[in-house]
């Protein structure tokens, strides 16, 4: 049975670079594992992507003046990922597959599994069923409102699309936010301890980030219609473990927040032209800590975008706008009110020589804010952010391109308050220290970047 396997990989591993070859260049690293590779073929599959970037980054000074300009090299291995996939014929027209997706770092990478999806299962990974009616999928993977970024993004070399960082406030993986474990995130900083009693058995599932929407969530359930004429339709929900009628931790003196999630997008594409339309709604994934406050309040995102390949180059253009809602924290708790975060991108690419020039512009600003100083994951009130990137990929094969890449992140200060947007997981920030993951607000980010992208 076990030469039988063996023999199965290694016929998946000389037949993936066929499914590479199938990739269009405008193809996001997420769609590497879409099952539409899984659906037409059988037995088990070894797919892969590795991006490798050597990176010389400029930090400025932060907006308050307390820390002062920094360098680093570094190499970054942006959506890194080998995965098997398989699929058998249950007749009927029926069909079952599977994925298993696992982050892969060939700058050897430290990082624990948990937060870097380096574990069998930590990216897109699920057991789903095809029908003539659709695909059922469970596991963890891609909310539709994320899928959604593809639509518009050209940008397919290196970490410096504009979604995930400027559209989207962030990118996370992980499980819904529970009360009931020993830590929770909070609505400004990222996390915040809790006190006992924890469930030790929230360890083996790490909380997403509660204020981003580039989200791969784990316990999700979707449902994708089939494909018509171009026109697809994807839903999805994700189970919250441990939820309880009362708060008798007493963590949360507004209430036991109840996390909920549920997202879905339409997709048209025939011939050169593609669109998109997501949704996204949260509650309770921000709660208030207080008193008379709100423990569920409810968050939206909504985008639409578009893509247009024109022969020699294409064109994408995409808007969103994230509304996080009021969780009515009363005095004292500012950073905890509601504001609208509206963004927007123009991104492309021009076919030159043996490889394509590409570039890409974003902006994002928050506004209708409860106060001046309201700070909300990456977004700051009244506060600006802009995005460029300019780069060029050198094809050498079907599978395999170098490319260089320039990328600057302009993030705005105010009222003692700035945005902090960055790479989705990028080098350490701005620190004294230089090890902190975040960066410091209204720090700007300057990067120059050499990179080589391999597809198997």
């Amino acid at each position: 049975m076990n030469k039988k396997l063996m023999a199965l990989a290694v016929a998946g591993a000389v037949s993936a670079p066929g499914l590479a070859l199938a990739q269009p260049a405008s193809v996001t690293p997420t769609a590497i594992a879409q099952p539409a590779g899984v659906a037409s073929n059988a037995g088990i599959t070894l797919y892969g992507r590795l991006d490798e970037t050597i990176m010389y980054d400029k930090y400025s000074a932060n907006g308050a003046g307390t820390l002062l300009e920094t360098k680093k090299g570094d190499v970054y291995s942006p959506g890194n990922a080998m995965g098997v996939r398989g699929r058998e014929d249950l007749g009927g027209g029926t069909s079952v597959w599977f994925q298993l997706e696992i982050g892969v770092w060939p700058s050897e990478r430290l990082d624990t599994a948990a937060t870097t999806g380096n574990n069998w299962g930590g990216r897109n990974s699920a057991i789903g069923f095809s029908t003539g009616a659709g695909d059922i999928l469970i596991g963890n993977w891609d909310t539709p409102y994320k899928v959604t970024y593809g639509v518009w993004n050209s940008m397919t070399s290196g970490g410096f699309s504009a979604a995930g960082i400027t559209m989207g406030t962030a990118d996370s993986t992980g499980a819904l936010n529970n009360v009931l474990c020993g830590t929770t995130v909070s609505n400004a900083t990222g996390s915040i301890a809790q006190a006992a009693p924890s469930n030790s058995s929230c360890v083996t599932e790490v909380t997403a980030s509660a204020t981003a929407w580039s989200r791969r969530i784990n316990n999700s359930v979707q449902y994708w219609t089939p494909i018509m004429s171009g026109f697809q339709v994807k839903l999805m929900t994700a189970m919250a473990p441990y939820q309880s009628p009362g708060n008798s931790t007493g963590q949360f003196p507004s209430g036991l927040p109840k996390a909920k999630e549920y997202s879905a997008n339409a997709t048209w594409a025939r011939g050169p032209l593609s669109l998109g339309v997501g949704y996204d709604f949260h509650q309770g994934l921000r709660p208030a800590t207080n008193v008379g406050g709100e423990a569920n309040p409810k968050d939206t995102g909504v985008q639409i975008g578009g893509k247009w390949n024109f022969g020699p180059g294409e064109i994408g253009v995409g808007y969103e706008k994230i509304s996080y809602g009021d969780n009515h924290a009363g005095a004292g708790g500012a950073s905890a009110n509601g504001m609208d975060v509206p963004a927007y991108v123009v991104n492309g690419r021009w076919n030159i020589g043996p490889g394509a020039v590409f570039g890409s512009y974003s902006k994002t600003d928050a506004k209708s804010c409860s106060t001046s100083v309201t700070v909300i994951g990456t977004a700051a009130c009244g506060i600006q952010a802009k995005m460029f990137t300019l780069g060029y990929d050198y094809v050498l094969s079907k599978r395999t391109k170098m490319y260089v890449a320039y990328n600057k992140i302009d993030n705005g200060f105010a009222n003692g308050v700035g945005s902090s947007y960055y790479y989705i997981a990028g080098p350490a920030a701005n620190n004294p220290q230089g090890t902190s993951g975040g960066l410091a607000a209204g720090t700007d980010v300057t990067t120059y970047g050499l990179g080589v992208q391999h597809l198997f």
